[in-house]
């Protein structure tokens, strides 16, 4: 994840099929790196507060049960998400 905001994220969380992963904060231009395994097919959802205090939610891609590689999740300065996958089928 990356924060391409000019303030801190906090109570960042990422839910994906099969498990659910979060940090307190990413500061302002950080990143944040985790690997996790797709355990089932669903889409993936970030819910995260702005600087403001204001709540996101974001549906991201559909992720498949062994899907691999990675995705990137960047938070711009207008609070949207943009998803990068870069996933092959492992099936």
């Amino acid at each position: 994840m990356v924060n391409n905001e000019n303030a801190p994220v906090n109570v960042v969380e990422v839910t994906y099929p099969g498990g659910t992963f979060g940090v307190q904060s990413i500061a302002a231009h950080g990143s944040f790196r985790y690997p996790f395994h797709i355990l089932a097919n669903d889409v993936i959802r970030i819910d995260f507060n702005d600087a403001t205090g204001h709540s996101h939610t974001e549906k991201g891609p559909a992720l498949r049960q062994g899907d691999g590689g990675t995705l990137r999740i960047e938070i711009e300065p207008d609070g949207k998400v943009v998803w990068t996958p870069q996933l092959t089928s492992k099936k």
